[in-house]
């Protein structure tokens, strides 16, 4: 019976993800508290270096060579790959939980953040493109696929949020920043949207891959005056 590989990997993948993300400066507990006392209002800036961490752990990792015959089974992956995302998942949960605990302090509001659970259909559609034929052909699907798939846990965060509150009548707004160097797809989406079906209409909660746009929920209240949307918030 051939040996099982698959353990030693993710064995290798999580040491290199804690790593990784020391070496990012990514420290949970402190990013926390700056969530908590307010100094991080969005969870974009921490998703992002936590999928760039994540990914950087996949490709030093899971290479052809490691593999048997170079061919990266679907066994193997889902064994390799969906721990570690799952851990990404809960600690860009884990921080978003707190940005909008503070945020609905903000708002006066005593209810608890809605916490949206792990897409794994997207999950399912990564590994399927990264097990599909040569798998040296596929390595790149580790880059900007995963990093966009830990940005959309914060997104997604951020859009139940603000689907729970227009639901329950609580007036909120959407903010979208794009970077000034963003795509004009970016730019076009950026802007301040009147609850989450506004924003939802507007495509503000999509995102391609490689986008660095950040999401935010604030209060009407503490939102300022409403601005036409495109071109609107950017980020320097």
């Amino acid at each position: 019976m051939a040996e099982d590989i698959a353990p030693a990997l993710l064995d290798k993948v999580q040491k290199a993800f804690k790593r990784n993300l020391k070496a990012a400066g990514v420290n949970k507990a402190d990013m926390l508290k700056r969530a908590r006392d307010g100094t991080i209002k969005s969870i974009t800036p921490c998703s992002e270096k936590i999928g760039k961490a994540l990914s950087k752990s996949f490709v030093e990792v899971l290479t052809p060579d490691a593999m048997p015959d170079g061919t990266f089974y679907y066994n193997i992956a889902q064994k390799t790959m969906i721990p570690p995302i799952k851990e990404a998942h809960k600690m860009v949960s884990d921080v978003a939980d707190e940005i909008q605990a503070a945020n609905n302090a903000r708002m006066g509001l005593g209810i608890k953040p809605v916490r949206p659970p792990i897409q794994m259909e997207r999950v399912d559609g990564i590994i399927d493109l990264l097990t599909d034929g040569f798998f040296a052909d596929n390595v790149d699907y580790f880059v900007e696929p995963i990093k966009n798939l830990v940005n959309h846990f914060g997104d997604y965060h951020v859009e139940k949020n603000a689907e729970f509150f227009d639901n329950s009548g609580v007036g909120v707004v959407v903010i979208r920043r794009a970077e000034s160097t963003a795509c004009e797809w970016c730019h076009d989406r950026a802007g301040m949207y009147d609850g989450y079906y506004e924003a939802q209409v507007n495509e503000a909660f999509a995102r391609h891959e490689g986008c660095k746009c950040e999401l935010e929920i604030r209060g009407k209240g503490t939102s300022g005056k409403m601005q036409a949307r495109g071109h609107a918030f950017v980020r320097a």
